[in-house]
């Protein structure tokens, strides 16, 4: 098994907030066999220091997310590849899972299940809106006219011999990414275990990060040649209805998931519009 060693990529910026518990939770993996490698734009706060206390591997680097992931894929050691974000947090047997579903199943990418937290009630109402979408993804498998979730468990024989993600992108990276693999025929799993994701606390934050997902978008649909504002329409449409199904007992979550909604429209248009 120390043959196929993982290495778990994080890219990282001022991101001491989360990062511990983060790395806590892969140093708390079933699974022996893992590198932690921390891709970081130059922090100023006490990122590099938490990971330090986790040995993990650290480069840094002026980069966005995609570049990151790209520039760890390039440090690696191990024969598979797991994409974490710093404000993710692993269940304890995910690694040994996906290891085991490659293995024995000749899979070569993993899907994992990611359930959205939050403790602000905006992040509470961004979770249950997320985690909406999860269930769309899963009740919508087959179909080809909405945004699939991606994997995050990689073989890295599939990863090599050029640019992983396209660094040009800031929203849509890995979904780029999962459709050339699928198109080169690249066996795909599903496994149970979960990753929990803690959201952003703020409308401010939550503004910001969709105004650069707009302004990446263009480029998005450039290079996928992939047709997306019908297929978010819908998506969010049918999340919304299973919010309105979920939380009929919690009226102010749904009026803050619509809510939701709209500034996500709004600041993704704005993003457009500035690109």
């Amino acid at each position: 098994m120390e043959r196929r060693k993982v290495s778990i990529i994080v890219p990282t910026y001022n991101s001491e907030r989360t990062l511990e518990r983060c790395l806590q939770s892969m140093k708390g993996q079933s699974y022996p066999f893992c590198e932690i490698v921390i891709v970081d734009g130059f922090s100023v706060d006490r990122t590099l220091e938490i990971a330090g206390l986790f040995q993990a591997k650290i480069v840094q680097q002026e980069c966005n997310p995609a570049l990151a992931r790209n520039t760890g894929v390039a440090s690696s050691t191990g024969r598979y590849i797991l994409f974490v974000d710093s404000d993710q947090v692993l269940s304890p047997s995910v690694v040994e899972e996906c290891v085991k579903k490659c293995a024995n199943e000749n899979v070569e990418m993993v899907k994992i299940p990611e359930v959205f937290i939050g403790g602000s009630f905006w992040s509470r109402c961004s979770a249950a809106l997320k985690n909406s979408y999860e269930k769309v993804d899963i009740l919508y498998a087959d179909s080809d006219d909405i945004i699939h979730g991606e994997p995050r468990f990689y073989a890295k024989n599939q990863l090599v011999g050029g640019e992983v993600l396209d660094r040009a992108l800031l929203w849509g990276e890995n979904y780029d990414l999962y459709q050339r693999l699928r198109k080169r025929g690249v066996k795909e799993g599903l496994c149970r275990s979960e990753i929990y994701h803690h959201e952003l606390a703020s409308l401010r934050e939550i503004l910001l990060k969709n105004v650069r997902y707009g302004r990446s978008m263009p480029a998005f649909v450039r290079q996928t040649n992939k047709r997306i504002f019908l297929a978010l329409l819908k998506q969010a449409t049918l999340a919304l209805n299973i919010v309105v199904k979920d939380f009929s007992s919690l009226p102010t979550i749904i009026v803050g998931c619509a809510f939701l909604l709209f500034l996500k429209a709004y600041s993704t248009a704005l993003g457009l519009l500035i690109s």
